[in-house]
């Protein structure tokens, strides 16, 4: 008899785990009537927002497409999930993109996201170098799909690391600013830009190009790398990037960047030996760059003081206390040694 009770128990909640569809792996497509959304996007709406969500198209069907209005995420959403025509579920959003100017509501999106037990703190975070969303979310482009691989790019080649809300709340909620993953739209629809720098609730600037790829070595991110190679790839990671404070008696008035570098050439060994001296100058000349560009913000988003620290823990308060007023203005030299693993 017990043994009868515990089947029908397990019988019940395999039923249960299949309607409710939040026991499972995220997924994004649409699953009989029901549209599981993987991507949000956000942008302004007069005094409240606007959502835009996307599905996977699968089986040869179109990409599920739908937009909703609010006055709070909550009422977005809710009006989202209920218009009507199908069963909408954002449960396993993977992907939330804002816009430029949408970034002023990014506090009230990651409130309800802690607030809502259905909703992943763990999504992903970006922001779209644009002032509205249409054009991403049209078309004959899957949305969802596109942002799938510019993940998988991410994970396998490691041009940015992700953002997730939980990793933002934690920086907002100690005042910290953020370096945002930004994406641009083009012709091939959305691609990896580089950096959104957020600050006191706005977008402050972008980092792009080669300071782009300095902040991730500052933050100790791996890269692609092709700048003095010619055709040959490099994946660049840094492996320690020391911050020291140049002092003068009690006052801090410069920074030394000591940063080592491991590469390792993404075609194979070609046999033939690899000169550091020019990428140790190209990486360090990026990483300035991108220190000049958080510098000219007033913002530490690389977290250089807590590193900064490490130097002397003993002068941590003449340190902390000064950090604000003077980061701004410290000049900076920064000296890279790269190993590059010729793959032998």
């Amino acid at each position: 008899m017990r043994r009868m009770v515990a089947l029908v128990f397990l019988v019940l909640l395999l039923l249960t785990t299949c309607l409710t569809g939040c026991a499972g792996a995220p997924q994004s497509r649409e699953s009989g009537a029901t549209a599981v959304v993987s991507v949000l996007g956000v942008e302004p709406a007069g005094e409240g927002i606007r959502l835009l969500a996307a599905a996977e198209g699968r089986g040869g069907e179109a990409p599920f497409r739908a937009d909703s209005r609010g006055d709070t995420p909550a009422a977005a959403v809710e009006a989202l999930t209920n218009q009507g025509e199908r069963v909408v579920s954002c449960a396993h959003v993977e992907h939330l993109l804002l816009t430029q100017t949408a970034a002023a509501t990014l506090p009230a999106l990651l409130s309800y996201a802690f607030q809502e037990p259905q909703q992943s703190t763990e999504t992903q975070l970006w922001v779209v170098q644009a002032d509205t969303l249409a054009e991403s979310f049209s078309g004959e482009g899957d949305t969802a799909q596109r942002m799938t691989v510019i993940q998988s790019q991410g994970k396998d080649r490691q041009t940015f690391a992700p953002l997730t809300l939980r990793q933002a709340a934690a920086a907002l909620a100690k005042g910290e600013p953020l370096l945002i993953p930004a994406l641009s739209v083009g012709e091939a629809g959305l691609a990896f830009a580089g950096f959104a720098l957020y600050q006191d609730g706005a977008i402050t600037r972008w980092l792009t190009g080669p300071a782009a790829l300095g902040a991730a070595l500052l933050s100790g991110e791996k890269i692609h790398w092709t700048g003095s190679l010619g055709e040959e790839a490099l994946t660049l990671q840094s492996t320690g990037c020391q911050v020291h404070p140049v002092w003068e008696g009690s006052r801090v008035v410069g920074l030394d960047l000591r940063c080592r570098l491991e590469g390792v050439l993404t075609g194979g060994w070609t046999g033939e030996a690899t000169d550091p001296a020019p990428l140790e100058r190209e990486t360090a000349q990026a990483m300035l760059q991108a220190l000049d560009q958080l510098q000219a913000a007033g913002a530490d988003a690389a977290g250089l003081l807590g590193r900064a620290g490490l130097s002397n823990p003993f002068r941590w308060d003449a340190l902390n206390g000064q950090w604000q007023g003077v980061f701004p203005t410290l000049p900076a030299t920064c000296t890279v040694t790269v190993h590059v693993d010729q793959g032998r």
